[in-house]
């Protein structure tokens, strides 16, 4: 008498094999696609905030150093020039304040998009994929 069970290397065995083997390998390349995504926002959040940081103690200390050069300007010319001293500081912080301006916005266009690496990565292995579809 013959059993009726399909053996353990039947097709159907084998199809579900290859099903499982499919899936693990999507789930890796998901898992691995987080794991790229996690990185990048980790990078970027310690590089923004180590901007920030730098930035707002530039910032302040170039503003009370611009503040006492120019009240030391002014002070200086108290008595001769005052009026034309005190609108020359004014004007040269106005211009400095103009070419950060234009660097700051120079520099956020130039930068990266956020997630660019994860982006092209999926981007790869959905072309990859469709790829493989048509090659069949």
């Amino acid at each position: 008498m013959e059993n009726s069970t399909p053996s353990a290397g039947g097709p159907i065995s084998k199809l579900l094999r290859s099903i499982s083997n499919v899936l693990a390998s999507l789930i890796d390349v998901g898992q691995t696609r987080l794991e790229l995504l996690t990185l990048e926002l980790q990078v970027e959040v310690r590089r923004a905030a180590g901007l920030l940081a730098i930035g707002f103690f530039t910032i302040f200390f170039a503003a009370m150093g611009c503040l006492l050069a120019g009240l030391s300007l002014i002070f200086a010319f108290w008595d001769s020039q005052r009026i034309l001293v005190s609108v020359l500081v004014t004007a040269f912080f106005f211009l400095m304040a103009s070419l950060g301006g234009w660097k700051l916005a120079s520099q956020l266009r130039r930068k990266p998009p956020l997630l660019a690496d994860t982006l092209g990565e999926l981007k790869k292995d959905s072309d990859r994929l469709r790829g493989g579809m048509r090659d069949r």
